[in-house]
């Protein structure tokens, strides 16, 4: 799947979503476009699977 995304010179390409949490770790982009609208990088909530690990309390039940 490809997703839209706007680099940080304002140039808007198409990059494979496999690349997105790389792009966005190294900060080569400042936004990208969800369903919903653009998504800015450093205020919008996200997820990255580049990112760690939760480091919080365990909130999920045991079964």
């Amino acid at each position: 799947m490809l997703i839209r995304v706007r680099f940080k010179d304002g140039r808007i390409d198409l990059v494979p979503s496999k690349r997105l949490d790389e792009l966005i770790v190294m900060s080569e982009i400042e936004q990208f476009e969800r369903s919903a609208g653009w998504v800015t990088v450093g205020r919008d909530p996200i997820r990255s699977t580049l990112r760690g690990h939760y480091v919080g309390p365990e909130r999920r039940r045991k079964k």
